[in-house]
Parts: C-alpha cells; sequence; structure tokens
C-alpha cells in the first residue's frame, strides 16, 4: 500500500528543541545563528517542499503551527499515523512534542473525517512511548512492521501496535556515537520493492531483520556510515503518476554512493529536496516532515 496523499505542519518558530536533544545526537545546537535566522530558513525549505512535492502530483494539506510551544512540529509524522479508516494517536517523549496533537487537531479535522474514523489513542501517563513513524517502519504491502526499540521505541508499546494493526513485529536495536538510534526511520525505509537500511549499525537480532526483507521480496540496499549520517535512511516513498517517488533531502541524495543510486533508480525516480536547516536542528530529514494520508484508501 502506497500513497500520493501526505499531510505537513507548516512551522511557526522551528528551533533547536532542547527537550528532545537529551537523547537525539543529531541535533546541532546553533551557537551563532538566531532563532528567527532558523525559523526564516526552515519556513523557505518547507515551502519549497511542498511546491516540489505538488508538481509531482502528490497531494499536499498543510497544517499551520501558530505559537511558539511546539519548536518540532514539523514533524508530525512521529504524532499522528493513518491507516484506512482509522487514525493512530501517539505517546511522544517529551513535554512539548505532547502538546502537538490537540494543537493541530482542530486543522486535522478538516482533513481527516474524524466522524467515520476509528481512533486508537496510545497517550498515557506512564512514559510508554511509541512516536509514530518515527518509531516505527511499516512495510505496509506485506504487514510488516519494524522497530528499533529506544526511548522513543518501547517495546510493550511496539508490540501492542503491532497486535492492533495487524502486523508482524521485528524489533531490533542498533547504536551510533554509543548511544541507541532514537528512530528507527533514521536507520531505514521500506518501499515497495527495495529498502535502504544502515544495517552495520544494528547490534541486536540484525539476521532477523535482514531475512525479513529478503523473505519480503526488497531489494536490500546498505548504507554506509557517511550515508546514515547525511540522513539517507530517512527518506520516504510515495506514489507518482508513472512511478513510484523516493523523496530525499538533498544533502543524502549528494552523499549516496553511485551503485546505490542505480539500484533505486531501477525501481524509483528520485526526488531530492533541500532540508538542510531542519535537519541540522531538528535531527530528522524529509522523511520525519511527511505524515502520510492513507484514511480514504481502500483496505484490499
Amino acid at each position: 500500500m502506497i500513497t500520493s496523499k501526505v499531510i505537513l505542519v507548516r512551522p511557526y518558530a522551528f528551533n533547536f528543541n532542547t527537550e528532545t536533544a537529551v537523547d537525539n545526537v543529531y541535533q546541532v545546537n546553533p551557537e551563532k545563528t538566531s532563532k528567527e535566522e532558523i525559523q526564516e530558513r526552515a519556513l523557505k525549505e518547507f515551502d519549497r517542499a511542498v511546491e516540489a512535492l505538488r508538481e509531482k502530483n502528490i497531494h499536499v494539506d498543510v497544517i499551520e503551527d501558530f505559537d511558539e510551544r511546539t519548536p518540532d512540529s514539523i514533524f508530525p509524522n512521529n504524532v499522528f499515523v493513518t491507516f484506512p479508516g482509522k487514525i493512530f494517536i501517539c505517546e511522544m517523549y517529551t513535554d512539548n512534542r505532547n502538546e502537538e496533537y490537540d494543537k493541530i487537531l482542530p486543522q486535522l479535522k478538516k482533513i481527516l473525517d474524524y466522524d467515520k474514523a476509528e481512533i486508537v489513542d496510545f497517550r498515557n501517563n506512564e512514559g510508554r512511548v511509541l512516536e509514530g513513524t518515527g518509531a516505527v517502519v511499516i512495510d505496509r504491502w506485506n504487514n510488516i512492521c519494524y522497530g528499533s526499540l529506544s526511548k522513543r521505541c518501547d517495546k510493550g508499546e511496539f508490540l501492542k501496535f503491532c497486535k492492533v494493526f495487524d502486523l508482524k513485529p521485528v524489533y531490533f536495536k542498533s547504536k551510533d556515537r554509543e548511544t541507541y538510534i532514537y528512530h528507527t526511520n533514521v536507520l531505514m525505509m521500506v518501499g515497495e520493492k527495495f529498502a535502504m537500511i544502515a544495517d552495520e549499525l544494528i547490534v541486536e537480532n540484525k539476521e532477523e531483520v535482514l531475512k525479513s526483507l529478503r523473505e519480503s521480496g526488497k531489494e536490500i540496499i546498505s548504507l554506509s556510515q557517511e550515508e546514515f549520517d547525511n540522513f539517507a535512511g530517512n527518506s520516504i516513498e510515495l506514489k507518482g503518476h508513472d512511478k513510484n517517488i523516493l523523496l530525499i533531502a538533498q544533502s543524502a541524495y549528494d552523499h549516496l554512493r553511485k551503485e546505490n543510486i542505480e539500484k533505486i533508480e531501477k525501481y524509483d525516480e528520485i526526488l531530492p529536496i533541500d532540508v538542510e536547516t531542519i535537519s541540522k536542528y531538528g535531527g530528522g530529514s524529509i522523511r520525519c516532515m511527511i505524515a502520510e494520508n492513507f484514511f480514504d484508501i481502500k483496505e484490499l
């Protein structure tokens, strides 16, 4: 299952989030760059991304953030996840990220038909966190769910999520810079015909992950440390007009090895988008900005 409909949140006060920086080692603390300059750059990158997607006939709904409480609102895929007729609401790791869902809800209700929706709400007061399609990577063609366990991907919540949505769970652990990788979608992506994964960073259950990818018919594209560092794993496949589209950060594309580009182009058109500011200060890239909209798709 693949979609050509996405939901993005236009930032109001994007910046380095001190709360999430506790375990997101990919955020860079701005020392000489003002908050105003960072927001201005991020807004330009966001608007160019929306324009590039629409030029490829991707339907983009934009939600407008409106105050400074939520510096990471540009990453809505962590906050809610859609399935045909269903909406999953996520428990977030930090307080300011837990404010995002209720804040965008009035605008989200104009996009998704909540009157007809089955709501699955995992929010809780016990600190059991599962940050949406940051914490999990779903193979929607084969109903398999991959999760790199971390503070943002609680094992119990991951298994409960898989049971609720009838997905086969494949969980593992991965490390970079002596720290458990905070989001699965930084490490890997799964498309219709291929998967990109920095498999050398998996420290537990690596063979189970690779076996699952192989048995589900994916060509495995292994990412080097340099490709991983530039967020090549944090990409997403969307449905194009004639061919699927791999949406990837420009910096990630610039650091892809030639042989990996050739492997991808067997299946997809590659669409690189510059999100340098967002990646640098947010610690996430283009995939994190995309909340896929599967709500109106009929299940097979």
